[in-house]
């Protein structure tokens, strides 16, 4: 079964790259590179938590 994203798939995708970034943005680090790193693979992980979660959702229901 192929599904594609509509519109209301990438309304999740924020919500969740936010969260991503403020949760792993808070860990303290030394320095701001470090600090900047974090925050943009937090990003990156709330935006693949997303996918899956909107990819995975249909198929098991």
């Amino acid at each position: 079964m192929t599904t594609y994203f509509t519109i209301g798939d990438f309304i999740l995708l924020i919500p969740m790259a936010l969260a991503g970034a403020l949760f792993l943005g808070a860990v303290p680090c030394a320095t701001q590179f470090r600090h900047n790193l974090l925050r943009v693979l937090g990003v990156i992980l709330g935006v693949g938590v997303a996918v899956l979660l909107v990819e995975g959702l249909p198929a098991l229901l």
